[in-house]
């Protein structure tokens, strides 16, 4: 039956604090339990990710001109003594110079110049369709365009941390073969990342002007820097050799605006005019040769990192004064690694070591179509691929493709036909390609069924642990010293196979893997020997919450459904919600069946309106559309939104508030921190994105960018408030949302007098003392706690985000109100929070996103400062992506908590109300762990399906990030609640 709220007198009130430190001691204890399941996870993913998540060995050798280049029948091209290369970031192959009907969208017919002068100048000027390969991040794109190497799916991960290009490249030939300082630069510093030189002394720093690249909300900065310098450095055109100019205002319009904007159409105007200026800078220079690309595309929402053809088709532009190109097929189509061969031949320097691209046939044929240079220059690169084959291992048992090589060979020494040749040699290189994308699709299968095996112990142990856990904090305690000889002998174990394997570089981490496999293992085995002894029997709730796992793990089974997983989510929540509704029709008590029916009602209604908001991935469409912003084609929030955003500051605390009053609980701190500070904190938010909004506007007035300075002084504000502030003071002050009424009973006490009932008057205290909101004293504590950090997750979400996060609380605490109502919380300590971290799955879809890189909302980033600031920038990102799951961990203690009062005097009772905690967040825990798991096995299975670096790939990562989040919040959690259980043993014990 629910939990009524309780007053209690004056004479229950403890005048003593005893145990104080053995409860100290048992909070210790239970976060034993969260970490090691933590640490387990962490382990397992490790090993998982190393088999999956494909990286590539880079060789260090460095190319040199061979023989053949000084071959008498090799004819090369007529190389350039300077290169220009303008780097348009996101710069999309229909933006350079399409054409429209007069309806046309706002980025056709704005760069045209390209377009033009290939039309007009074909042998001066070619347009290509520049296809990268995924992943579509910038970091990864300018190491192919350098290397001329392939990308694995791995370094997506690096691209807001860029590692120095060990590897050969072209720049670095051009730094060894033409001297130091002979290298311009101004743009984008990722390239500081990649080559390090451009900073410390290489490059002429009087050359060099690097610029903050990751701020996406400022489309400016950036290029107007860029523009600055590049028409002086022109004019020094003696000083180098090579001029970088990477602009980022097309990518960051994309990012913040979306493709098909007044914004994009306003930069892509600002780059035709910077390409045409230099164009003319260099009209009459028959020595300098112009390169326009883009590293990648974007898609129709403006983001990229997908292979989306929006994301992957990129513009090439190719320029002299002088013909030196074969006309070509304006729709003609090359791979971005094909720049690498081509432009170290342009600019006479040897082809990087580790390239795998072809030249492009129309630079190298030339005006005249000269089969002879273009047969040249594809058989030194198939020299210098062939050289690379023979130095990487992985190549054995690929004859076929040597055999190619042998044929284009013989036929070069015996033929004069150089079209043959040039076929031949082009098809070596072609196969070769095909060959590479192949062999580093090559999963380490036994590392991936290690972390699964690794996941099915932690998670048998979970369950065992869930199920033979007998709520003391012994328990715990008892376990870990059960397993902690287990994981040393594990240890010296995995000691002794890395040695006799030969393995002595890895030994430590061969010994941590059987160390905690072998606890876990022996774990479970220990867990199960005792299960028989559990007399309790499995109550359907717990049956259901099993159910509700295994379920949702078996999405990840299609690509279908993790498509349209957002969906099959709402359906296991409605679902859940109707079986709450047939209960709750069951309770003999009129009023209590009217409150758990309306209550059910309302949870299957919020599980539905979670579905609504969303942004819509390219495998949905058409049958799904976008409504989280105010278009499909931007990233900017609707006014509409923030008009709702404003009004959930007006409503949520009311209906916290609604919710503390069924038990007398809105009282003490209550209203300061519910009703006064987080409505502000709300109203604040609201500010922030309204700011946002007008500096967005493209009618705005210039001297709007002068809210830049208020929209960081509010976002501050609330970051110091939120994460620092709120949950300091809560920690600091443990407060109670309490009310003491006191009554002087002295006149009942002579009215008893008088009327001769003494035995009543000597039984009556002279002063009486009642307690409100006794009767949910943890529930409220710690729900004080939880909104805080729900204003913190808040701040950081879209504003359509922020109020799906708002329905998430309320959520919350309808499920908290039917579990109180149908006594769930004893029935069954898994259900609710099993619930809870379906829930989490379901509001990250809410939230705006989706299991795809290009779903993260990167600009969010730029939330407190103007560029990037760790660890703010971290955790704006963090609370944006992992919200959801934090919130749904730290939710955990109240189901435990909920309409729970405490027993005075009774030191036992709160160090079982820790137990219970522990229970609950192994639930949750068990929830996280099965679906990664349940995620590492599909993807296992379906490593070789099409759609696997699409589609499976982001699910696994998203699971993994989930599992984390989740049981570091049920570490905090755990902490949390201790803290709070203590804080009341302070007041009642």
């Amino acid at each position: 039956m629910p939990r009524s709220p309780r007053t209690i007198p004056a004479s229950s009130v403890p005048r003593a604090h005893k145990h104080k430190s053995q409860l100290k001691h048992a909070t210790r204890l239970s976060l034993l339990v969260p970490v090691w399941f933590l640490t387990l996870h962490l382990l397992a993913l490790v090993l998982f990710a190393l088999g999956f998540l494909l990286s590539r060995p880079i060789l260090p050798d460095i190319a040199v001109k061979s023989a053949s280049y000084s071959s008498p029948d090799v004819v090369l091209p007529r190389a350039f003594k300077r290169t220009v290369v303008i780097l348009i970031d996101a710069l999309r192959h229909d933006f350079i110079g399409s054409s429209g009907d007069g309806n046309e969208a706002y980025y056709l017919n704005a760069l045209t110049t390209p377009l033009m002068l290939s039309v007009s100048q074909p042998e001066h000027a070619a347009v290509f369709k520049f296809i990268a390969d995924p992943p579509t991040t910038t970091l990864q794109r300018l190491k192919a365009l350098t290397t001329g190497s392939l990308p694995t799916f791995i370094d997506a991960g690096s691209n807001f941390n860029g590692a120095e290009v060990t590897e050969d490249s072209w720049i670095g030939q051009v730094l060894s073969s033409r001297g130091d300082g002979r290298t311009a630069f101004a743009g984008d510093d990722t390239w500081l990342s990649l080559f390090p030189s451009l900073s410390h002394g290489t490059y002429d720093k009087n050359l060099t002007f690097p610029y903050e690249s990751f701020n996406v909300w400022d489309l400016h900065t950036v290029d107007a820097g860029v523009t600055s310098h590049i028409g002086p450095v022109l004019e020094r055109r003696d000083e180098w050799d090579v001029l970088i100019a990477h602009y980022l205002g097309v990518d960051h319009a994309g990012h913040r605006f979306g493709p098909d904007t007044p914004q994009m159409k306003e930069k892509l105007l600002e780059m035709d005019a910077v390409v045409k200026n230099v164009v003319n800078a260099i009209k009459d220079d028959d020595e300098t040769l112009l390169v326009v690309l883009g590293d990648h595309g974007m898609d129709e929402k403006g983001d990229h990192g997908g292979d989306s053809k929006g994301e992957v088709e990129a513009g090439l532009f190719l320029y002299s004064s002088r013909p030196f190109l074969a006309p070509v097929d304006q729709a003609e189509t090359i791979n971005q690694i094909d720049l690498v061969p081509t432009l170290s031949f342009l600019l006479d320097i040897p082809v990087p070591f580790n390239n795998l691209g072809s030249p492009i046939a129309s630079a190298m044929l030339g005006p005249d179509r000269n089969f002879q240079q273009l047969a040249s220059a594809c058989r030194i690169v198939a020299e210098q691929i062939h050289g690379y084959r023979s130095h990487h291992p992985s190549f054995e048992g690929t004859a076929a493709v040597t055999e190619i090589y042998s044929a284009a060979s013989e036929a070069w020494n015996t033929s004069k036909d150089y079209e043959l040749i040039s076929d031949l040699y082009l098809a070596y290189q072609k196969q070769n390609l095909k060959t590479c994308r192949e062999m580093w699709a090559r999963f380490d299968v036994p590392s991936m069924v290690a972390g699964i095996v690794v996941f099915v112990a932690s998670f048998g142990t979970l369950i065992v642990f869930y199920a033979t856990f007998d709520g003391s904090v012994e328990c715990p305690s008892d376990y870990l010293n059960f397993l902690a000889p287990k994981i040393g002998l594990g240890g010296l174990t995995g000691l002794a196979v890395g040695a006799g394997l030969g393995y002595l570089q890895s030994r430590l981490a061969i010994a941590t893997v059987f160390g905690l496999a072998m606890g876990s293992i022996l774990g479970f085995v220990r867990g199960m020997n005792r299960l028989p002894s559990v007399k309790s029997p499995v109550s359907k709730w717990t049956v259901l919450a099993l159910l509700s796992i295994i379920l949702h793990g078996i999405l990840f089974a299609s690509n279908s459904y993790v498509v349209w997983e957002a969906r099959s989510l709402s359906f296991l929540l409605v679902s859940f919600g109707f079986t709450l509704l047939a209960v709750s029709f069951r309770l003999p008590d009129t009023k209590i069946r009217a409150t758990a029916v309306f209550h059910s009602l309302v949870f299957i209604i919020q599980s539905r309106v979670a579905e609504y908001p969303r942004v819509c991935r390219e495998e949905q469409l058409p049958f799904c559309t976008s409504n989280f912003y105010a278009s499909t084609a931007s990233s900017v929030s609707s006014l509409t939104a923030l008009i709702i955003l404003f009004g959930t500051a007006v409503t949520l605390p009311a209906i916290i508030k609604s919710f503390l009053r069924t038990s007398a609980s809105y009282e003490g701190s209550a209203p300061l921190w519910v009703g006064t500070g987080l409505r502000v904190v709300l109203l604040l938010v609201g500010l922030y994105w309204t700011l946002d909004y007008v500096e967005a506007d493209p009618n705005s007035p210039a001297h709007v960018e002068q809210l830049k300075m208020y929209k960081y002084v509010v976002s501050r504000l609330l970051f110091g408030v939120t994460v620092v502030g709120a949950p300091l003071a809560w920690f600091r002050g443990v407060p109670l949302c309490l009310r003491v009424e006191m009554t002087n009973n002295q006149q009942k006490i002579k009215q008893a007098v008088q009327n001769g009932d003494v035995d009543t008057a000597s039984k009556t205290s002279p002063v009486s003392v009642e307690i409100i909101g006794f009767g949910n004293t943890y529930g409220s504590l710690y729900l004080l706690l939880f909104v805080s950090i729900f204003a913190a997750v808040s701040l950081c979400m879209k504003p359509v985000g922020g109020i799906a996060m708002a329905g998430m609380v309320y959520q919350i605490l309808t499920l908290l109100e039917l579990g109180d109502v149908l006594d769930l919380f004893t029935i069954s300590p898994i259900v609710t929070p099993t619930v809870i971290a379906i829930m989490g799955t379901q509001y990250y879809f809410a939230t705006g996103h989706q299991a795809t890189l290009a779903s993260i909302q990167w600009d969010v980033a730029f939330l407190f400062t103007e560029s990037i600031r760790p660890p703010l920038t971290h955790i704006a990102l963090i609370f944006n992506t992992l919200g959801p799951f934090i919130l749904a961990g730290l939710a955990v203690p109240l189901t435990v908590f909920y309409k729970l009062s405490p027993s005075p005097r009774d030191f036992r009772a709160s160090e079982a109300i820790m137990g219970r905690v522990v229970r609950a967040g192994t639930g949750a825990m068990i929830y996280a762990g099965g679906l990664t798991l349940t995620s590492c096995i599909m993807t296992l299975i379906l490593r070789r399906h099409l759609m696997v670096w699409k589609i499976f790939a982001p699910r696994f990562m998203l699971a993994g990030a989930a599992v984390i989040a989740i049981d570091l919040a049920i570490v905090a959690s755990t902490f949390f609640a201790g803290k709070a259980i203590e804080g009341v043993y302070d007041v009642f014990g």
